[in-house]
């Protein structure tokens, strides 16, 4: 009777750690990660319709970029707890609002050759 129920216990010790690291793989997975190229597919919208300066879209992709390394940062332990996920996506909330305010603007973008060197990889202007 002793090995059954330790058989069980064991068994449904497993089968929570399986749904709790499934819970945090889906978050990253399909919750954080759409929400990143979510903001990622917005930002360049914006760049196609002439609705984010260059200075804009660079502030921008230095917000999104410092999300990236936050979330190195955090995942350093293996896994991203709650608490660091409700960060995460608060910053995300926050660039998603930066998008939307500066899509908004009265600010537009004229032919500034962004979009050559944007996707050619060079995101540093500083010296043109």
């Amino acid at each position: 009777m002793k090995k059954v129920i330790f058989a069980v216990m064991c068994v449904v010790m497993l089968f929570g750690m399986v749904t709790t690291g499934h819970a945090n793989f889906r978050e990253w997975r399909g919750g954080i990660r759409a929400r990143i190229h979510e903001a990622e597919d917005r930002i360049d919208w914006g760049i196609e319709r002439g609705a984010l300066t260059r200075n804009e879209a660079e502030r921008l992709h230095q917000e999104l970029s410092g999300i990236f390394y936050e979330i190195d940062r955090m995942k350093e332990d293996g896994q991203l707890d709650e608490r660091e996920r409700d960060i995460i996506n608060r910053d995300l909330d926050r660039l998603d609002r930066d998008i939307s305010r500066e899509k908004r603007d009265s600010d537009h973008r004229q032919n500034d050759n962004y979009d050559n060197d944007h996707r050619d990889g060079n995101h540093d202007h500083r010296d043109r």
